[in-house]
């Protein structure tokens, strides 16, 4: 476990660094897991962390 590692409520967060568009390197913050459910149009909608797709990264887990 990182110890740049956060919580917010539902998730743990840890910092990525990515190269912005006008080339320069910056930091944000990504979802390394989820701790409780998350919701998408009002409804109950458990994805997973990491995907190889969009596709794949958007299917719902909650009935898994």
């Amino acid at each position: 476990m990182s110890d740049n590692r956060i919580f917010t409520i539902g998730a743990f967060l840890e910092p990525l660094k990515i190269q912005g568009f006008n080339g320069k390197d910056k930091w944000v913050w990504v979802v390394n897991s989820f701790e409780d459910e998350s919701f998408k149009d009002g409804e109950v909608f458990n994805p997973l962390e990491t995907a190889e797709s969009l596709e794949e990264l958007l299917v719902d887990t909650t009935e898994n």
